[in-house]
């Protein structure tokens, strides 16, 4: 039997546009991932699903 391994899950930084994998977290029903706490890049803390980044609009932007 294969096995297809799991993606992880991407973020990007709204401020610097750097991408970060998710850190696993365990949960009940097994894991998630979350993004980082702060941007080793630019210090910025708000991130956006890579899925959702083409559809996000900073405060900045709108």
């Amino acid at each position: 039997m294969s096995h297809i391994p799991e993606r992880v899950e991407l973020f990007v930084c709204a401020s610097c546009q750097s991408a970060y994998a998710g850190s696993p977290v365990k949960t009940e029903t097994g894991h998630s991932y979350e993004a980082p706490d702060v941007c080793s890049g630019c210090d910025g803390e708000e991130f956006v699903a890579i899925e959702q980044w083409p559809h996000y609009e900073s405060e900045t932007n709108q």
